[in-house]
């Protein structure tokens, strides 16, 4: 599961189409649905800061972790620079314990497909259920399998960022539900004409949707279906194999 080790201090360079700060609106604008501006946020996969940084910029309380110690150094240093306060956690995202309980905890982009495979998932659940106070809220985002099958017909992919450049192509895996990304970085150097190459291989497990639908049941979980149309409904309309789930903890099962 162990990823970004070597393109943690370039990533930023290559995941600069994303727009964090929307993502990061959105998230507050859930805050307020639910009455907790003064609420404390655990960003689960915060890498380098894409949404945290934004959300501790707006006045909100909110901490991250991330299984990358790469990653963790990246965030350390912004959050230093920016004079913000928050607690980072270089943990597991099964099995992790944090200083506070969170009203909200949400965990972005496509980090939940790093795990393994679906009993990482339901372990993923409990541990949010854990840390999560009662009547908290988890926020995660999935892609259905028809992505992956999508991404893997397309070939080869090249991106041009600055004087960077990214190399990446999608494999299917033969003999398991999950999707391998190849990625290959060419990172300008101290001299014009000096390039590093990086590469990493990103394996991305693959879900059916009724396995997270038992896996949230199993966990003690109600899905928020009206909370997730009101907040993310307009970031959902153009990418249909996307979904951004809300949870609220309901108690012991």
């Amino acid at each position: 599961m162990k990823v970004y080790e070597n393109l943690a201090p370039y990533y930023d360079r290559f995941m600069d189409h994303i727009n964090y700060e929307q993502e990061a609106e959105n998230i507050y604008r859930f805050l307020f649905q639910i009455n907790k501006m003064n609420g404390r946020l655990l960003d689960i996969g915060a890498g380098s800061g894409g949404h945290l940084l934004p959300l501790l910029s707006m006045g909100i309380k909110a901490d991250g972790l991330d299984y990358s110690e790469e990653m963790i150094e990246v965030l350390k240093k912004k959050i230093g620079d920016h004079h913000f306060s928050a607690h980072l956690y270089t943990a597991d995202m099964r099995d992790f314990t944090t200083e506070h309980r969170y009203d909200v905890i949400y965990c972005m982009g496509e980090t939940i497909h790093h795990l393994n495979g679906i009993d990482d998932v339901a372990a993923f659940f409990r541990a949010a259920k854990e840390a999560l106070k009662d009547g908290g809220y988890l926020i995660f985002s999935w892609q259905e399998a028809e992505y992956f099958d999508e991404l893997a017909a397309c070939g080869d992919f090249y991106e041009a960022h600055g004087d960077d450049y990214l190399l990446w192509s999608c494999e299917l895996g033969d003999d398991e539900p999950a999707a391998t990304v190849h990625y290959t970085a060419f990172v300008q150097g101290e001299e014009a004409e000096q390039y590093h190459r990086i590469r990493e291989d990103h394996r991305l497990a693959i879900f059916e949707n009724d396995e997270i639908w038992d896996a949230v049941e199993k966990a003690g979980f109600a899905i928020r279906d009206d909370l997730e149309d009101i907040t993310f409904g307009d970031a959902l309309e153009e990418e249909p194999c996307k979904h951004i789930t809300v949870l609220e903890k309901i108690g012991e099962v």
